[in-house]
């Protein structure tokens, strides 16, 4: 509640005590509907069996954040270069020439160094999938 009166721009305020309420109604709203979409998804899992696959899983979290370590102890192994073109290409979704522009080297130059991070991380994430 505090977060969303401090982010809220200052402005002339008739009541504040209600405003404050007013956020905290609306707070305890929104998690009553969060809950009601947990149960009802919990209930349908439950009548449709063990056909989907429950995100909340605490096995499936670890495992997600184990894959994520390792996914990014796999990105510093790279060379510092290819690392950097790796993430430029996949993460920010610069596109190959501009790329090679930037680091003054062939758009083949660039697509060599995707290559070699892809076949670094899949070999060291192979064993996750």
């Amino acid at each position: 509640m505090y977060l969303r009166l401090a982010s809220t721009p200052e402005r002339n305020l008739r009541d504040t005590n209600a405003y404050v309420f007013q956020i905290a109604a609306n707070l305890l709203r929104d998690r009553a509907r969060r809950a009601s979409v947990r149960t009802r998804y919990a209930v349908g899992v439950q009548q449709e069996g063990s056909m989907h696959v429950d995100p909340l899983d605490p096995h499936r979290v670890a495992t997600g954040r184990e894959g994520l370590v390792t996914l990014v102890r796999a990105l510093d192994e790279l060379p510092e270069r290819t690392r950097k073109i790796f993430l430029l290409y996949r993460y920010e979704q610069i596109d190959r020439a501009t790329i090679a522009d930037s680091f003054g080297i062939s758009v083949s130059a660039v697509e060599k160094h995707l290559s070699k991070a892809m076949t670094a991380l899949t070999e060291k994430l192979g064993g996750l999938g």
